[in-house]
Order: C-alpha cells, then structure tokens, then sequence
C-alpha cells in the first residue's frame, strides 16, 4: 500500500489542477460563509430600520425596536465559533462538486490514459484502487478541513454593529456528531462516481452517468406515491432523502415515517457498497480492451 500512495503523491502533486482546485474550493467555501453573514446582517438592518408610525410614547418604541432585534438576531450565534464549523458543513456543495470532479477525473482517467494497462504488472488491481479511493477521500477531507478551519477563525475577526461576534457564540454539545454526520453525507458522492467510473472507463461518460443517477435518486425521492404505500421510509434511504431527513432533523418531512438511524445505516450503505462492488469490478475488467 506505501509504495501505491507514494506512487499516486509523486503523480498528482504535479497536476496543477488538483493544486488550483485546493486552493479554491476552500476559498469559495470561506466566501459563502461570509455572504450568508453579510446577507443575514443586511436583514436584521431592514428589520430594525421598519417604521413603526406615529407613537405617543418613545419609550414604547425603543421596547419594541428592542424585541425586533432580539428576535432577528437569533441566526447570528450560528455564525460564531463553534457553531461556525457545523453550518460551513451543512452546505458544502464546492465540496461535493469536489469530489465527484475528483472520484471520476483520477478513476476514468486511467482508462482514458492508458495506464491502467500496466497494473496488472505491477500491483494488486483491488489495492491500486483502494488507495486511489483513499486519496480521494483524503483530498477531501483535507478540503473540508481547510474549510474549517477557515471557519474557526473568521468568526474571531467578524462583529455585528461594533459587538464581537464571538460574544454571540453559543455552545454546541454534539458538535462531534453533527460534523461526522455532515462528513458521511459527502461520501457517497464519491462512492457512486467510482463505480460509474469503473463501468464507463470515460470522464465524460462517467460525469453524465453520474448525473443521471443522483437526478434519478431525487426524481425517487420526491415520487408522491411513498406516503400511501406499503413503504412509506423508502425515501428516507435514498441519497438525497438520507441527507435531508439527517440535515433537517426532526423538521423534516420524513421524521415521521423513519427514525435517523434508517438514513445513517442508508448513506453507510451508499458510501461503502459502491466501492466494494467497483473493486470487484475492476478486479475482473479485461483491461487490454
């Protein structure tokens, strides 16, 4: 296995491509974060600048101007550290573009390359696949990672009308979890890529199946027929359907018809079994074709 990853870490450190997108997708996911706090401060303003009308007593306004800015600065603790980290990763879609980009670009392109002629000769094809899924995994992580890492500290230089936003801060007690749940809800895009990366043996190919697959998955999902049916949950086991009923908690649609351990067990399943069932391919793939 060491001499597979070096292999791949002396390959890929010289695409320039890996390196830009490395560098832009933490990027992107730092700008984001910080246009939803602009775009939040931006509403509380428009709530606080409402004109109450005429008032005979002053002091009757200021209490109600009061309650208005409590009330809409509810969200702004959710932008502090640590609640910071678990809403960097509630929507990281630079990351799942990330990792479809990456599953499908460093899989079909050996096929397209031409190097996957040689494995045979020099590795075990069901290890060289393996540690190219792991460096996937790992180029996002670490992305995600960066991610928030930027989100652990600019919340320490950010302030709402001349208040440190930190004094907002509030604790998150399943701060572990929340942030494990949102990394598993990445995986299977990583997962289902591979194994049409397997089947296609193209990129291009590859990014369209892909996208047929997860358009089917929604399309399933979002089929109306589930509440009358014999298996109301099913759509909690989807791919989309597990990470809404996980990401939207008990104010899901799907809370009353199945537990979160149904859309756990669901994405484990759709992060794991694709790559097994890709490994098994690939390990029979005639690759002189």
């Amino acid at each position: 296995m060491r001499p597979l990853l070096a292999a791949d870490r002396v390959r890929f450190g010289r695409r320039r491509d890996l390196w830009l997108l490395m560098f832009l997708v933490p990027l992107a996911i730092g700008l984001i974060y910080l246009n939803d706090f602009n775009r939040t401060v931006q509403g509380i303003h428009e709530y606080l600048n409402i004109d109450l009308g005429p008032a005979p007593d002053p002091g009757m306004v200021a209490q109600i101007q009061e309650q208005i800015r409590q009330q809409s600065m509810v969200e702004l603790p959710g932008f502090a550290f640590p609640a910071s980290l678990v809403r960097i990763a509630t929507s990281p879609i630079s990351v799942i573009l990330l990792a479809l980009y990456l599953s499908i670009a460093l899989v079909a392109g050996e096929f397209e390359w031409g190097t996957v002629r040689t494995i045979h000769l020099t590795a075990n094809r069901a290890a060289v696949l393996a540690v190219r899924i792991g460096v996937v995994v790992g180029l996002v992580v670490t992305t995600l990672g960066v991610g928030l890492l930027i989100g652990t500290i600019a919340p320490f230089f950010m302030s709402f009308d001349g208040t440190p936003l930190q004094q907002l801060a509030a604790p998150v007690p399943d701060l572990v979890p929340a942030l494990g749940v949102r990394l598993l809800c990445i995986l299977p895009f990583i997962s289902i890529p591979v194994l049409v990366s397997v089947i296609s043996r193209s990129t291009g190919i590859g990014f369209l199946l892909t996208v047929l697959v997860l358009v089917a998955d929604l399309a399933i999902t979002g089929t109306p027929i589930w509440p009358e049916s014999p298996v109301p949950w099913l759509p909690a086991t989807t791919i989309s359907g597990s990470i809404s009923r996980l990401l939207s908690g008990e104010s899901s649609y799907l809370a009353g018809v199945a537990p979160a351990w149904y859309s756990v067990i669901a994405l484990i399943a759709w992060s794991v079994l694709p790559v097994l069932l890709a490994v098994a391919l690939f390990r029979r793939l005639d690759l002189n074709e």
